[in-house]
């Protein structure tokens, strides 16, 4: 996991053997949003997804965590609170270190508070990148950036299939809009020849217009 990847290969079993393992069922909470955060987790096997509810109690999806994501490290930091829930998407494995005893850890191994640190980081311009994608990016040009996403910001060869990943629900979640919403916008698309779309892939028709739409920033939707 990226957490540990700094760390000696001593300071990593130490890490490692702290932790304990927590497997979770299709649809299982780990942790409920607002809960006090006693532990930091590792993604091991399976898929999570990290989401807050509104008043109205509509989902936003702060993020999908794939095998070897850390997360939760900056809620045993700040509130004292976890910030988001956490449910598993599908079967998935999960490694927990609490509290008290990363707090031990950190005191007798100061690269891992580097390491976290670091993880910290990356979370904070994931999460400054997500809040100027969603206000500043219509839905077409949410979509195009996600579709790069899926090929590690490689342009894609005319007529080359990206898969979507995640079930359409959850691509519109990542998006932050709503699975009708994101219909219409993949049927808009197709309409302007750009892509050609499947169950769980789409087939990129004019690779030049997608990159466009996902350099170009509009002025909101």
């Amino acid at each position: 996991m990226a957490l540990l990847t700094h760390l000696s290969e001593e300071d990593r079993a130490a890490v490692i053997a702290a932790g304990s393992l927590v497997r979770l069922t299709k649809s299982e909470i780990l942790f409920h949003e607002g809960e006090p955060a006693d532990a930091i987790f590792a993604l091991l096997e399976g898929r999570m997804k990290l989401v807050r509810y509104s008043e109205k109690g509509r989902e936003l999806l702060i993020h999908l965590v794939k095998p070897g994501q850390s997360f939760a490290e900056a809620a045993l930091f700040g509130a004292g609170t976890y910030p988001a829930t956490a449910e598993a998407i599908e079967p998935s494995e999960c490694w927990r270190l609490p509290r008290e005893r990363l707090l031990a850890l950190l005191q007798t191994r100061p690269e891992l508070g580097l390491a976290m640190l670091a993880s910290m980081a990356m979370w904070t311009r994931r999460l400054a990148g997500k809040l100027q994608l969603l206000t500043q990016r219509r839905v077409e040009e949410r979509l195009a950036v996600y579709l790069f996403s899926r090929t590690g910001g490689e342009l894609p060869s005319p007529g080359e299939t990206v898969s979507l990943g995640a079930p359409k629900h959850l691509v519109a979640a990542q998006c932050g809009t709503a699975p009708e919403v994101l219909s219409r916008t993949f049927k808009k698309l197709e309409d302007a020849e750009i892509l050609r779309v499947g169950s769980d892939h789409v087939v990129v028709l004019d690779p030049t217009k997608l990159r466009d739409l996902a350099e170009w920033i509009g002025d909101g939707e």
